[in-house]
């Protein structure tokens, strides 16, 4: 994206060439970790969101984003439709079955095709099992059973609910509180702040495990931000970028296990998995970070 671009020409003091961002310096840093409630298992805490690489079918372009998140100890990737055979042939490639975590969405009107899909992205990325099988709560809600048995029979892992929109907000906590949810992913960042009402403290006391979709608005955020100075306290939360400043306001919410960003741009990736290391904003600093944001929002 044109305006991210920008941004980091102008915000973050890059060195040349493909050297990484100073936070992640060396490829041997490897992301923090958080526990999937309940599990023994756990999820670093950066992912990466359907790509346009990945819906456009560029497997070049896509094997890079993807690689650079791996390097890193990443491994929630997030795809839906096409994009999941792009995600599954690469990570087949890398021989990263074992390491990727694949997130994808799958219809569970129509138990045959969403079958049939299912077993398409096995055979593709090389997995014994999928990851996790989401779908959109206006979907989920009459079809629950369903999901519920692909588990039980062990075609996926997980199981969850996925939006971007507060609207959604209701029935997605109908499918939390019937305490069979694993997962839900959600819409949350310092310009859409409605899911800590309501629906992440209910993942939190129901031991739901949290991805955050939609951390830089489809882009919104960065001309929001175009032209202004990242704030100079931010270095006190090791903020190194307008990318980072969004992501640590987001992944500093005890809610949330993993942020996804989407990228087609290695470098943009590196920067956002920057966002990962270093200290976190505490509860005040958020506030201030809040502020801030209003203050030149429009």
């Amino acid at each position: 994206m044109s305006d991210r671009r920008e941004f980091l020409r102008l915000t973050v003091a890059a060195a040349a060439g493909a050297a990484a961002w100073p936070a992640i310096a060396s490829v041997s840093a490897q992301l923090p970790r958080r526990p999937i409630p309940g599990t023994d298992d756990s999820l670093p805490i950066i992912g990466l969101g359907n790509s346009n690489a990945f819906r456009e079918g560029d497997v070049e372009t896509s094997t890079r984003v993807i690689s650079t998140l791996l390097e890193h100890g990443g491994s929630y990737i997030d795809c839906g439709g096409s994009s999941r055979f792009v995600v599954g042939e690469v990570v087949n490639q890398l021989d990263a079955a074992d390491s990727a975590f694949i997130g994808s969405y799958f219809a569970g009107a129509d138990d045959a095709a969403a079958r049939a899909d299912a077993e398409r992205l096995l055979q593709v990325s090389g997995k014994p099992q999928l990851d996790l099988m989401h779908n959109y709560p206006e979907d989920a809600v009459p079809n629950w059973d369903r999901f519920r048995a692909w588990k039980d029979e062990g075609l996926t892992r997980y199981i969850g609910v996925a939006r971007h929109r507060k609207e959604a907000y209701p029935q997605m906590m109908e499918v939390m509180r019937t305490g069979t949810v694993d997962f839900l992913q959600v819409n949350y960042s310092l310009l859409e702040t409605e899911a800590e009402q309501e629906i992440l403290p209910l993942a939190m006391d129901l031991g739901v495990a949290v991805t955050i979709n939609r951390p830089f608005i489809n882009g919104r955020y960065f001309e929001i931000v175009r032209g202004h100075d990242l704030p100079g306290w931010a270095a006190e939360f090791d903020c190194e970028s307008w990318a980072q400043f969004s992501l640590k306001f987001i992944l500093s919410h005890p809610a949330v296990n993993c942020v996804l960003t989407e990228t087609a741009n290695p470098r943009h990736a590196e920067d956002n998995i920057g966002a990962g290391f270093g200290r976190m904003p505490d509860a005040e600093t958020r506030a201030r970070m809040l502020d801030h944001m209003r203050s030149i929002a429009p």
